[in-house]
């Protein structure tokens, strides 16, 4: 018993990790015999593993038709924009006075090294480099509990996070937002840091929010 309920708890994980970093995207099928197949089990700890994430709104299970990854809709995402545009800019300004030289460098060399990885396509790359960049900055903030909440609404948002992987002109102006957001915190003004974070996840909801719009809607559509 306890090998099986093993089993479901890592077929879980594993799905639910997967939903997260986009590699299922939201409305593709969960082909539970398929699933069995890859993680070399029967289907019944795979079917309570999708159960377990229709509970937690990640999965949707329409009777003889099959399982699905929810959409978040365009509310949701909106939503979870707004707490990340007003959470980031304050961790942003509680890090201003605790960043040395030391992290203000390694701020630069991960936005030296987004530049080398967009020229090179490298689209993977310049994505964990933002999610470094930004998670740099959190984490000065010295609050943990600001910071787990800021990662689990990226765990939850970034679900469409991809669409701006081959976007040059999105990704180059995130680039000078980053460069000026380093400014303001290399001359340890918060206010102003906290400004050009505001600024910056601002513009990147509202990009967000209008290159989603349709796609929602083609989801929401197929699964009705």
């Amino acid at each position: 018993m306890k090998e099986y309920k093993t089993k479901r708890a890592m077929i879980y994980d594993v799905l639910k990790q997967e939903i997260y970093d986009g590699v299922y995207k939201p409305g593709e099928k969960l082909t539970i015999s398929k699933l069995a197949k890859r993680f070399g089990s029967s289907d019944i700890p795979v079917r309570e593993a999708i159960n377990q994430l229709q509970s937690d709104n990640l999965a949707i299970v329409k009777p003889h038709i099959g399982a699905f990854v929810a959409p978040l809709s365009l509310k949701d995402i909106k939503n979870i924009f707004e707490v990340r545009v007003e959470i980031e800019a304050l961790a942003t300004r509680l890090a201003t006075n605790n960043m040395n030289k030391e992290e203000i460098e390694k701020l630069q060399h991960l936005i030296d090294e987004s530049y080398k990885a967009l020229e090179r396509h490298d689209f993977d790359k310049l994505e964990s480099l933002n999610i470094d960049f930004h998670m740099g900055i959190y984490r000065q903030s010295n609050n943990d509990i600001l910071v787990q909440l800021i990662q689990d609404l990226w765990k939850n948002g970034n679900r469409y996070g991809s669409i701006f992987k081959k976007n040059d002109k999105h990704n180059i102006l995130s680039l000078k937002e980053h460069e000026e957001t380093i400014r303001y915190l290399q001359e340890k003004n918060a206010l102003k840091a906290e400004e050009a974070m505001l600024k910056h996840t601002s513009r990147v909801m509202e990009e967000v929010l209008e290159l989603i719009k349709k796609d929602i809607k083609q989801i929401e559509e197929k699964l009705k």
